[in-house]
C-alpha cells in the first residue's frame, strides 16, 4: 500500500507491471514500423544540417594537411630539379669533351693519312706548349733525344712544312716554325720552277719571298714547294701560297707576300721526318 495526496493506493502487482511494459513495447514497435520513413527523413535532414558543421570543423586539419602536402611536394620537386640541372651540366660537359675528342681524332686521322715524302719515315709527336714572342715562334714537343730526335730535323703536318727542330732535350724538343723571322726555306714555284727562299715574318698567317727581281715570273696563287736544297726539308713538299705581288719600276726587287700552307694555328700533333738510308728524294733547283 501507498498514499498519494492523502489517498491510500494499492501498489500494482508484478504481473500488472509486466503486462503494462509488454503493452508499451508492442505499441512502440507498431509505431516504429508505421512511421519508419518519417524517422529516416528526419535522419537525412539532420545529416544535411550537420554536414556544413562537420566540414567547418574539419577545415583546419584539412587545410593544414593540404599545405603540408604541397610543401613536401615542392621540396621534392626542387630537389629533383636541382639533380636534373646537375646531371644536365655533367652531360653538357661530357658532350663538349666528346666533341673535342672527336675533332682531335679526325685531325690525327687526317695527319696520319698524309703520305710521308719519298725517302723518309715519319712518326707522330704531341705539342706540349706554344711560345710566341715579338721575334720568335716556337713549339715544344713531347719527344727528345731519348726518341732519337736531332737538331735540324724536319717537322710537317698534313698540309705543309711546319718548321725544323732547333733544340733537343732528353724528353722534349723545340721547333722553329717557318713563320719565325729566323727561318728560311728554299722553295721552287710549282708552276714554273722559279727558285726562291721563304722567310718568316713573325706572323702565323704571313711569310715573305724577298730578293726576286722585278722581272721574275711569280703571281698570286702560285704554290711554293720545298726544293730540298740544304738537306733539311724533303723536296716537293708544300710550303706557302702566294697572296700578293707588288712591283715598283723604281725598285730592283718585287714585294711578294705568301701564306703558309701548314695549319700552324691548329696543331695538337705534328709529324717528324727521318731520312731513310739511301733515300731516293733529291733536291730541285
Amino acid at each position: 500500500m501507498g498514499t498519494f495526496l492523502g489517498w491510500s493506493i494499492k501498489r500494482p502487482s508484478n504481473l500488472t507491471k509486466l503486462l503494462v511494459l509488454a503493452a508499451v513495447s508492442i505499441a512502440l514497435i507498431v509505431a516504429d514500423a508505421r512511421h519508419r520513413h518519417i524517422a529516416t527523413n528526419l535522419d537525412g535532414v539532420a545529416a544535411r544540417l550537420a554536414y556544413p558543421l562537420q566540414m567547418l570543423a574539419a577545415l583546419p586539419s584539412t587545410t593544414i594537411g593540404a599545405l603540408w602536402h604541397d610543401l613536401r611536394t615542392n621540396a621534392r620537386l626542387r630537389r629533383e630539379n636541382a639533380q636534373l640541372a646537375q646531371e644536365n651540366r655533367l652531360l653538357q660537359a661530357k658532350t663538349a669533351r666528346l666533341g673535342a675528342l672527336t675533332a682531335q681524332v679526325e685531325r690525327l686521322q687526317h695527319i696520319l693519312k698524309a703520305p710521308a715524302p719519298p725517302g723518309y719515315r715519319e712518326t707522330l709527336a704531341s705539342i706540349l706548349a706554344v711560345s710566341s714572342g715579338p721575334f720568335t715562334r716556337r713549339l715544344t714537343l713531347d719527344e727528345g733525344a731519348n726518341a732519337h730526335l736531332y737538331v735540324g730535323q724536319a717537322v710537317i703536318d698534313a698540309h705543309g712544312i711546319v718548321g725544323q727542330i732547333v733544340k733537343v732535350g732528353p724528353d722534349t724538343s723545340q721547333v722553329m716554325l717557318v713563320t719565325d723571322p729566323n727561318s728560311g726555306v728554299p722553295v721552287v714555284s710549282e708552276r714554273n720552277g722559279l727558285r726562291a727562299i721563304v722567310f718568316g715574318t713573325g706572323s702565323l698567317r704571313r711569310v715573305k719571298v724577298p730578293y726576286l727581281p722585278i722581272t721574275a715570273d711569280i703571281r698570286p696563287g702560285d704554290i711554293l714547294v720545298s726544293s730540298g736544297l740544304g738537306g733539311i726539308y724533303p723536296a716537293d713538299y708544300p710550303v706557302a701560297k702566294v697572296k700578293r705581288v707588288v712591283g715598283n719600276p723604281n725598285e730592283a726587287f718585287l714585294t711578294v707576300v705568301a701564306r703558309p700552307l701548314a695549319h700552324l694555328n691548329h696543331h695538337t700533333d705534328v709529324l717528324l721526318l727521318w731520312p731513310k738510308p739511301g733515300r731516293t728524294g733529291r733536291a730541285r733547283g
